[in-house]
């Protein structure tokens, strides 16, 4: 029973809170507003914490059994040996973001594979964060249309405003877009998992994250979200098809129909926030007779998916990556470290244009950590991906198990052109789903499996 539980696991359950208000705050923290000394201290605080989570939680459930946790030990001290060995020991090496930002990813990961209520750590998660986002969003959104009505719209990316013809906010489109992504992806989670109270709380919260994503007019988060919602009707409908006893032309011919034309209608329905929100402004400025505004908000558009731009600045970025990753066999094996701060100068005749990253997760890794770290990285993944894809298609697992995996494909498929999962993103949320996702499928019980009487339901 809940009222029963330990106190260390109900005190587990309230850093997963804790962790979802840390990581809606992330991008305040990152840039010092509160205070110089906030984002080291943040870090380390709720790293220290999280350490000790993931030393209980790895005692309990005898992890040093388990052959992932051996490699998330390994990252762990091969990128300390590595920062060491480049800049020497001193203090400053033990307060590198990296390293507690892993903590925290890997408390998400245990606790989510070990907890006894391994729901509890996600309903804590989600429902701090998605409250604090779109609060947050709701704001943000305000703030930007309040900005339409200057002559010189004031470019405020951390509080709002609209850039390029896109909401920007929580220090940018791509970031504020990517916290939306998590949030709609836990919403759905939520829905699917609870009853009829947290529908509604759930319900309009996607909502509202569904016009601020069309908002913010991120391609990568809309195709992943596409990619997810398709994944999960795919395995869905081929589960009802098996079940069925159906042939198999039809458990997967028209599953994976129906999840193409599912991700289409998602790309879709993305762009219809922008359209409304433009009709709104308009006329409420035409009622007004605000002719700033009006004319402003002629400046917000939508992207066109198709649009290739993107891809061509990316691929410089990539080539330079490269170039840097390749420099000398040092940086081929052993890479930057996670504490080197190089910057990316992609642009031809644009020196002054200097990119954190490398807009790829694989190459990001490679480039901070090497061969050697990347080879780990990649273990890693296929040790989950092998899981997630047998419990994607075990008919037995319950929708809201299965819908879980289709988002950890989803959020991995974010690395493509940004940074994925992996914890050198900061301020974008992704991971700490990516990994309650993974915790989620490592479990060694029948969590997630349906029982006799959900199964009579069906």
């Amino acid at each position: 029973m809940p009222g029963n539980r330990p106190l260390i696991p109900k005190l587990g359950i309230a850093f997963a809170g804790l962790i979802a208000l840390f990581s809606a705050l992330e991008p305040f923290l990152v840039r010092g507003n509160f205070g110089v000394l906030t984002d080291r201290i943040a870090f380390v605080a709720m790293g220290v914490i999280g350490a000790f989570f993931v030393v209980y939680y790895a005692i309990k459930g005898r992890m040093y059994r388990k052959a992932d946790m051996w490699l998330f030990l390994a990252l762990f001290v091969y990128a300390l040996a590595v920062t060491w060995g480049l800049y020497g020991f001193s203090k400053s090496l033990f307060t590198v973001r990296f390293y507690y930002m892993w903590m925290l990813f890997v408390f998400c990961f245990i606790a989510a594979r070990v907890a006894q209520d391994p729901e509890a750590v996600i309903r804590a998660f989600s429902f701090v964060y998605v409250a604090v986002i779109c609060g947050l969003g709701l704001f943000i959104l305000v703030h930007a249309t309040l900005t339409l009505q200057q002559a010189i719209p004031d470019s405020d990316r951390m509080l709002g405003c609209f850039r390029v013809g896109r909401l920007c906010g929580l220090s940018n489109a791509n970031t504020m877009s990517f916290h939306c992504l998590t949030c709609l992806m836990l919403a759905i989670y939520r829905c699917i998992k609870g009853g009829q109270g947290t529908r509604i709380f759930y319900g309009i919260a996607i909502g509202i994250l569904w016009f601020l994503m069309g908002l913010n007019n991120c391609r990568t988060t809309v195709f992943a979200f596409a990619f997810t919602v398709a994944a999960f009707l795919f395995a869905m409908l081929r589960k009802h098809f098996t079940k069925k006893g159906a042939k198999a032309f039809k458990k997967y011919v028209l599953s994976i129909a129906a999840g193409v034309v599912a991700a289409v209608a998602v790309v879709v329905l993305f762009m219809l926030p922008t359209l409304i929100y433009r009709a709104g402004v308009t006329a409420a400025a035409k009622l007004t007779h605000d002719r700033q505004m009006l004319d402003n908000v002629a400046l917000v558009y939508e992207r066109n998916v198709a649009d290739t731009d993107t891809l061509e600045d990316r691929s410089m970025l990539w080539n330079r990556s490269l170039e840097l990753i390749c420099k000398n066999p040092r940086r081929a094996l052993f890479g930057s470290s996670v504490r080197s701060v190089e910057g990316l100068n992609a642009y031809e005749g644009r020196h002054d244009i200097i990119m954190t990253f490398a807009h790829n997760m694989f190459l990001e890794v490679f480039r901070k950590l090497g061969l050697i770290g990347l080879l780990i990285w990649i273990a890693l993944l296929i040790i989950w991906g092998k899981r997630a894809v047998s419990i994607m298609l075990d008919i037995d697992r319950d929708s809201g198990t299965v819908y879980l995996m289709c988002v950890a494909a989803g959020v991995l498929l974010t690395g493509a052109t940004e940074l994925g999962p992996f914890p050198f993103s900061v301020a974008t949320a992704v991971p700490y789903l990516f990994f309650l996702c993974c915790g989620t499928a490592m479990r060694d019980d029948d969590n997630g499996k349906e029982t006799c009487k959900e199964k009579a339901a069906a």
